[in-house]
């Protein structure tokens, strides 16, 4: 029944040879005049169902039995599924069986994704960061296959993730750029993290410190934080940035800290002024070259043991940038120049990110501007700064 057959017609008026063949589950003829027609199309039709396989054959026993499991598999759904048809499945597993998923772990992806980073040269201390997210994860995951985490999977690991909702909001984000990069991979066709849950953390306390507060955090840092800590107090870099700073970028002689585009925020290069105290904490530590911050493990345990010598225990987020654009405008009321020192575009740019930046004095932004190592004692007796 499945086969291209050819036999001679008998009686017929006009045609001598008919050709049988399936198609569209059916036994289907062709007649034709003469034996060579017959012969041709047959050939044609045989080369046809070899290439494409019999697609229109009879239905077999195996489709039979998948034609009852779908029937099984139907009767106790809900009624908003009831319309569904095996030719929706059948398309559906189509398109699946057409998309080639790289067989690839999580653990593997990840790999890929930092190793891709890596190559990008981006800097050192975010490829470290993404890793440590993503690190918990892939203890639990990664040796399971991309495509099969799907978003129930996300979902149960950060509700039951025993860290805040802060950090579960950065697990998230790093998930969401791993299976990003699965999807490129072609180990994965959706991003599960796409519709997890999203944590929501606290209100992010944003403040500034008063004078005597900085010179107390200055005067408790050891010589390996201080640049650093002055410069993010002083010249208003973002904490990245610092992270990134070669002291070949801190020219002294023409009081300027140059943040090259390849590690700003904004990707744009821009040179900020070395103010006259900036430079007195700088210039008795400065070098020709290397890292202002050559480990982020031991500045984080540094500048956390000057802020608990300075008895500063409630230390805002980004203090030091708050800081110093609050103080920067109460001195020189320049928004302008101030947005083109922290790296925005323009001053409303500048008052949609510090919109709530506490007001401060003209008295107060002088004491602060003099905050200067042989004047410590002084600043830290002034208590109404």
């Amino acid at each position: 029944m499945h086969k291209v057959s050819l036999n001679k017609v008998n009686g017929h008026p006009i045609y001598s040879w008919r050709v049988r063949y399936p198609e569209g589950g059916e036994r289907r003829q062709k007649l034709t005049k003469t034996k060579r027609e017959a012969q041709e199309f047959a050939d044609a039709k045989r080369l046809e169902l070899e290439q494409l396989g019999s697609r229109h054959a009879e239905i077999t026993d195996a489709e039979r039995r998948a034609v009852h499991a779908f029937r099984e598999l139907m009767l106790n759904k809900p009624d908003h599924m009831k319309d569904v048809t095996l030719d929706d499945v059948v398309k559906a597993h189509g398109k699946s069986m057409a998309r080639r998923f790289e067989p690839l772990t999580v653990e593997v992806v990840a790999d890929r994704l930092l190793s891709m980073l890596k190559a990008e040269q981006k800097s050192d201390s975010h490829i470290t960061t993404l890793g440590y997210r993503l690190k918990p994860f892939i203890a639990e995951y990664g040796d399971r296959l991309a495509v099969n985490i799907t978003t129930e999977i996300i979902d149960d690991y950060l509700t039951h993730a025993d860290v805040g909702a802060r950090t579960k909001k950065h697990y998230r984000v790093a998930l969401f750029q791993m299976f990003k990069h699965a999807i490129k991979l072609k180990a994965s066709d959706s991003n599960p993290v796409e519709d997890a849950m999203k944590p929501k953390p606290p209100p992010t306390k944003t403040g500034i410190l008063k004078p005597n507060e900085v010179a107390r955090l200055l005067s408790c840092s050891d010589d390996y934080v201080l640049p650093a800590i002055a410069i993010h107090f002083f010249a208003g870099l973002r904490r990245a940035e610092i992270g990134r700073l070669d002291w070949s970028e801190v020219n002294l002689d023409d009081r300027l800290i140059e943040v090259r585009s390849d590690k700003a925020k904004t990707a744009q290069r821009r040179l900020v002024p070395i103010s006259d105290n900036l430079y007195e904490w700088l210039a008795p530590l400065s070098k020709h070259e290397g890292a202002v911050i050559h480990s982020e493990y031991f500045y984080r345990r540094g500048t956390t043991q000057a802020r608990s010598k300075a008895g500063i225990n409630d230390y805002p987020q980004n203090a030091g940038r708050h800081s110093y654009a609050s103080y920067h405008l109460a001195k020189h009321k320049s928004a302008g120049e101030l947005a083109v020192n922290l790296g925005h575009h323009n001053a409303t740019t500048l008052y949609q990110h510090y919109n709530s930046h506490e007001f401060v004095t003209p008295k107060r932004a002088e004491t602060y501007w003099n905050i200067v190592p042989e004047e410590i004692d002084n600043i830290t007796d002034i208590k109404a700064s």
